[in-house]
């Protein structure tokens, strides 16, 4: 008879589930700051993968956290010709400041950086 009460509750009452706690994260580029719509990149980063937005495809693709360079104050993603690395400065006083790189291997330079806002989220 307790048993079937519990049944009854755990199906009666909804409940909430949340996916592990991440960052999202939008980055402008910084040549592009002063234009009236820039393009927004917009990347994921929790615990197990890093996630970027496809934008031909419309979908995040995933990459496993153990395929990045990952220090106290930045992380770095290779792809094949190129390297975007996100690195936080922080100044005393002040919110501390994410920027993102790109590192094009062919040119062996960087080129393009990139000013970045993220917050923290339940991530699906």
């Amino acid at each position: 008879m307790k048993l079937w009460r519990l049944t009854f509750l755990f199906l009666i009452y909804p409940s909430t589930i949340y996916a592990d706690q991440g960052l999202k994260i939008s980055c402008i580029n910084m040549i592009s700051l002063l234009d009236t719509k820039p393009k927004v990149l917009k990347f994921e980063f929790d615990i197990i993968s890093f996630k970027y937005l496809d934008e031909e495809k419309n979908i995040f693709v995933e990459v496993p956290n153990k395929n990045l360079k990952i220090g106290n104050d930045f992380f770095a993603i290779k792809f094949p010709d190129f390297e975007l690395g996100f690195q936080v400065y922080e100044f005393e006083g002040k919110k501390p400041i994410m920027t993102m790189s790109k590192y094009d291997y062919k040119n062996k330079k960087f080129s393009d950086h990139y000013l970045c806002d993220s917050q923290f989220a339940h991530l699906d």
